[in-house]
């Protein structure tokens, strides 16, 4: 496992939009990480310039300590599960898990009894052991999705980037999830960064928020401290306003049975 650090990153692109501005952020190893705010914020941006994606216009960007502005997202070391998935529909989920590790030459490059006695210990892992065999098509969403988050874990990165993974699942099986990659975090402890602009899933997700707003960070720490001791007026808004609002609604429902 490694930590992240983002020193005075910023991002500016072509037409002149400022996504991210003199962004500083550590990021703990074997933390896990969510990156909330409303759309626009540059959570996103964020994310995907530390996977390589997005080019930082100013600042660094490490990893375990060592700089990797100019790395491509390979030699990251890193594992993206995506909104889309994004799995090969023509290949079985065991396909799927292992195709990455096929992919991997000179000294990367792992035996195939390694790549079996991964897929075995990811599969029981996630509850996926007696789906290997078949296509994404026939799975359910939360199956696919258990599916890409193996594929970004069965390469044991050193860090895992989620973008918004369960905005596509209905809310019964958003909340069963969350609580599953809760639990995935607690066992495997690999460093996390997860997008969200879900209040309720950062607060139970996270063991640290970063709440970013025009580009800016506004508050760093834990979901009890930046609910108890919100460091500005936007943070009491969208977070502590929001949360509350919630609570009040499932009180009066309760209330009226």
């Amino acid at each position: 496992m490694s930590g992240v650090n983002f020193v005075d990153v910023s991002k500016t692109y072509e037409d002149g939009t400022e996504a991210v501005r003199g962004l500083e952020l550590e990021v703990v190893s074997g933390e896990f990480l969510v990156l909330v705010g409303p759309s626009g914020c540059g959570k996103t941006t964020t994310l995907r310039m530390l996977a390589g994606l997005e080019e930082v216009s100013e600042g660094e960007i490490r990893i375990g300590g060592a700089k990797v502005n100019d790395l491509p997202p390979k030699a990251r070391d890193i594992g993206m599960v995506f909104q889309s998935y994004a799995l090969y529909p023509h290949k079985s989920v065991e396909q799927n898990l292992t195709f990455g590790m096929e992919m991997m030459k000179g000294e990367e490059a792992l035996s195939s009894n390694e790549i079996e006695s991964r897929v075995k210990e990811i599969s029981n892992l996630l509850g996926i052991a007696d789906l290997l065999e078949k296509r994404p098509r026939e799975l359910s969403g939360g199956q696919r999705q258990r599916v890409a988050l193996g594929r970004a874990l069965i390469r044991r990165p050193k860090v895992l980037l989620m973008d918004e993974p369960l905005s596509n699942l209905d809310a019964k099986l958003r909340n069963q999830m969350r609580i599953e990659l809760r639990r995935l975090h607690e066992e495997h402890g690999t460093t996390t960064v997860y997008v969200t602009h879900d209040q309720i899933e950062a607060m139970t997700l996270a063991d640290r928020i970063a709440i970013m707003n025009d580009g800016e960070l506004q508050q760093h720490a834990t979901p009890d401290e930046c609910y108890n001791n919100p460091a500005n007026d936007f943070v009491k808004d969208f977070l502590c306003r929001h949360i509350d609002e919630i609570v009040t609604t499932a009180n009066h429902i309760v209330s009226k049975r």
